[in-house]
């Protein structure tokens, strides 16, 4: 039975930098365990902000299973005047725990970027144009990838 979300908020998630590429990079079983992660992420009745495993500077990192780490940026309640959607920009999948600071460091650079620029979007409406614009997945979205 799927959970049924009792709010009105909705999390959505955009793959940027190599997070796509090194999600079909890893095998088929940790594939389907980082998609499950990521709807449960957005199933959950808390923000995503509140299930994040590790911060280093502002990336935010979910995992998924003992090795699997997700290094994103979470930004929750978008738009500020009307609160309604948590976006989750993936920045890079490791399946085997294994990160170098100095990588760490551009992904830093890049989240604070894609922070500035979807905390300026004003209304409802801009943060949907900007989800349409970047292709950005839903649950149902993320459970296509893996049926």
């Amino acid at each position: 039975m799927s959970r049924i979300p009792l709010s009105d908020e909705e999390t959505r998630f955009i793959f940027a930098g190599e997070a796509r590429s090194n999600l079909s990079d890893c095998d088929p079983s940790d594939q389907r365990q980082i998609i499950n992660r990521l709807i449960d992420i957005a199933n959950r009745q808390s923000p995503p902000s509140q299930l994040i495993h590790e911060k280093i500077q502002n990336i935010d990192i979910f995992t998924a299973g003992d090795q699997c780490r997700i290094y994103t940026k979470a930004v929750t309640f978008v738009p500020e005047d009307n609160p309604t959607y948590h976006i989750i920009f993936l920045l890079y999948i490791d399946d085997t725990h294994d990160y170098e600071n100095r990588v760490l460091a551009e992904y830093n650079q890049k989240s604070q970027m894609l922070l500035d620029a979807v905390t300026s979007l004003e209304s409802v409406t801009d943060i949907e144009d900007y989800l349409q614009h970047h292709n950005a997945l839903s649950p149902d979205d993320l459970r296509g990838l893996v049926d």
